[in-house]
């Protein structure tokens, strides 16, 4: 096996743990947010969204975030969802670039519909 195989295969390995374990913190922290009246924003597209669902979550797909954002309190957490993370990820770099604090990528909506 070549060399820069190898590297690959451990970065891709490290990039995947350190997504795990920031989905676990997360994911640890969901209940006490919600406690404190923390929103869901589920960022998947309309379709997919009537499809499944987290209870109580909003939906705002990633198409349409920086237009709607102005729906959600500024002051209260936002957990943040899709189907594997990735759009979730997105929407957090944006709302964060928007001056919001308080927001978390939880990954997938099925993760936070076994909380």
């Amino acid at each position: 096996m070549n060399e820069s195989l190898i590297y690959f295969i451990i970065a891709f390995t490290a990039f995947i743990a350190y997504k795990k374990y920031t989905q676990y913190k997360v994911l640890k922290l969901v209940p006490k947010l919600l406690k404190q009246g923390a929103q869901i924003v589920d960022v998947r597209t309309v379709s997919e969204f009537k499809n499944a669902n987290k209870k109580g979550s909003i939906n705002i797909p990633l198409d349409s975030l920086e237009n709607r954002m102005n729906e959600l309190d500024k002051s209260k957490a936002i957990i943040l969802c899709c189907a594997s993370g990735s759009r979730s990820a997105v929407a957090k770099r944006k709302f964060i670039a928007k001056g919001y604090e308080n927001v978390h990528n939880a990954g997938t909506y099925r993760a936070l519909s076994n909380l």
